[in-house]
């Protein structure tokens, strides 16, 4: 009996080690899929985030295509980990049916934004969408010349907040009476777009603030010469003034001297 015994324990323990073993591997598996789902999530939330936190025609169709695009690969892939959610589905299908839109509307100008709070938001999506696009680069999922052309409109929209904040706080000290101050921000906007001008695509911009320093310098000028002649001015009245007040006194001294000789004589 005892030949037949020690077999049976070890194919016992051989039998406990395998559902262990087997158990374990599911478990792993069931983590690092739950791993990828939230991954996927997350991924799928940020592209989201970024696709609709711009104002509406901030972005070219470009770049919402390429974030559609993102967004599509992740729902179809979050369809396929968790078959039952059917949220899934309905997302898939409403960004390919709003790439499809895009496809078929005109790019409109784009819109500039005025509200410092919304530049700040912006900025930081439109970082966020760079780093995107590097991702995309590296994984391959879009060539060179995508990515340059991605990452010009990007940089070129950084560089255009930056002057229209600068602009808007020059427009802010201007309505305040702080002209040498709105000379200064206006100076900011004009330098940040000289550093990125050597293609000569901001002339026009360039030109323009030039234009408005030139009048904005001009007021100032023209404000710190009246300011200069009012102490002159003040001199002047004060000489005259004081001229008078001699006279008066020399009168005054001439009238006692000829009192004080009367007295003398009386």
């Amino acid at each position: 009996m005892s030949a037949y015994l020690i077999p049976a324990i070890f194919l016992v323990l051989i039998v406990v080690a395998g559902y262990l073993f087997l158990s374990h591997s599911i478990e792993k598996r069931r983590i690092q899929r739950q791993r990828l789902i939230t991954a996927m999530r997350a991924r799928r939330n940020s592209f989201r985030d970024l696709a609709t936190g711009f104002p509406a025609g901030f972005l070219s169709n470009d770049l919402v295509g390429l974030l559609y695009r993102a967004l599509i690969e992740c729902c179809e892939q979050l369809t396929q980990l968790e078959p039952n959610d059917h949220t899934h589905a309905e997302q898939l299908t409403l960004y390919t049916n709003l790439l499809s839109s895009l496809k078929e509307n005109t790019q409109q100008a784009r819109v500039r934004l005025d509200n410092p709070q919304q530049i700040k938001e912006a900025h930081g999506l439109l970082q966020e969408l760079y780093k995107f696009v590097m991702q995309q680069s590296t994984l391959k999922q879009i060539n060179q010349v995508q990515t340059d052309a991605y990452t010009d409109q990007i940089n070129r929209m950084l560089l255009q907040m930056t002057v229209d904040g600068h602009v808007f706080n020059a427009r802010q000290a201007q309505q305040v009476g702080k002209v040498k101050l709105a000379i200064h921000f206006y100076q900011l906007g004009r330098k940040a777009l000289a550093a990125e001008n050597a293609s000569h695509t901001f002339d026009k911009q360039i030109t323009q603030l030039d234009s408005v320093i030139a009048k904005l310098q001009e007021k100032l000028d023209e404000a710190t010469n009246a300011k200069t002649a009012e102490p002159d001015e003040g001199q002047a009245t004060t000489a005259k003034s004081s001229a008078a007040d001699n006279k008066e006194w020399k009168q005054f001294d001439e009238e006692n001297a000829k009192w004080k000789k009367k007295q003398i004589y009386d």
